[in-house]
């Protein structure tokens, strides 16, 4: 076992390096506090109230293992005229010897369903950046077979679109970040670079309990091709309209506990820690995630309280 635990971190990133023949065959990001930060998976989702918000979120995944995911978002959104959305997702996601880098522009149209319920339908369309750079980890031997490729660079276009549906006090989404797959036409390029379609359910509901509480429990669903379907519950806790307390469970994958904090009218602070569950829980020390957001001041006659979504 004792050797098991030693070459743990070079059997992963060996596994990123060949699994299935594949580099980059990783799926997108995952966040545990995605409720904050819904435009990073469903470009239907902006802020209402006239306002925008800008977002940053670090996360680092299985803390404990070299080459382990770790990924930088940074997400600006806001409604322009009661009726069109506009906003930018950037990331950054490092995964071994792997790099991903992510721009899109967002754009969305809301449309009233009823006098409480709306609609918003959304597009988003950037580019994603691919690097792979066989010289990372302790292990490397340029005379191995192995890794006798040149360092890999490209760059594939990205458009996707989703839908949002909610009111006051529920929500329901469907969304497909990257609609765009398999498009490399080089033969080589086939063994470094295959993504499948990423297709999510978000869903959540706000129950005011008193002036001062209020608890809203949350799903997320992640269905891709070729891998296990991911189902993300959660249910959060809003104190005195500043603090907030919650948990989830990813199933079979991991427990995780949240916590923000409203510092001031317009700054967010939150964070979250994954316990995994599954067989690769014993090799790592859990994941961190912290998210900060910016809401920036509203303009226009409309303004209301924001939303606990």
């Amino acid at each position: 076992m004792n050797i098991l635990n030693k070459n743990i971190p070079k059997l992963l990133t060996l596994f990123l390096l060949l699994g299935g023949g594949r580099l980059m065959g990783q799926q997108l990001p995952q966040y545990t506090q995605y409720m904050y930060n819904t435009s990073t998976i469903n470009p239907a989702y902006v802020n209402e109230n006239n306002r925008m918000d800008a977002t940053m979120s670090y996360r680092a995944q299985w803390i404990g293992i070299d080459g382990a995911p770790e990924t930088k978002a940074l997400t600006v959104s806001g409604i322009i005229n009661n009726k069109i959305g506009l906003g930018i997702n950037i990331f950054k996601d490092n995964i071994g010897p792997s790099a991903e880098f992510s721009s899109n522009a967002v754009f969305s149209y809301y449309l009233n369903l009823s006098k409480k319920v709306k609609i918003s339908l959304g597009l988003n369309a950037g580019i994603d950046f691919f690097e792979v750079d066989y010289s990372k980890g302790s292990y490397y031997d340029q005379d191995d077979v192995l890794f006798s490729y040149d360092d890999y660079y490209n760059a594939l276009p990205v458009i996707g679109a989703g839908t949002y549906i909610f009111s006051d006090n529920w929500y329901f989404g469907f969304s497909i970040p990257n609609m765009l797959i398999n498009q490399s036409n080089i033969e080589s390029d086939k063994n470094l670079i295959h993504r499948d379609n990423h297709i999510y359910f978000i869903a959540g509901y706000v129950m005011d309990v008193s002036a001062t509480l209020k608890l809203k429990p949350s799903i997320l669903v992640k269905t891709i091709d070729h891998a296990p379907l991911t189902i993300d519950a959660s249910l959060n806790v809003l104190f005195l309209h500043k603090f907030t307390l919650g948990a989830s469970h990813r199933l079979k994958d991991s427990y995780s506990a949240m916590a923000g904090f409203q510092i001031s009218k317009n700054f967010f602070l939150g964070y979250s820690y994954d316990y995994s569950i599954s067989d690769i829980g014993n090799y790592n020390q859990g994941s961190h995630e912290i998210i900060l957001k910016y809401l920036m001041p509203r303009w226009g006659p409309n303004a209301r309280s924001p939303r606990f979504f």
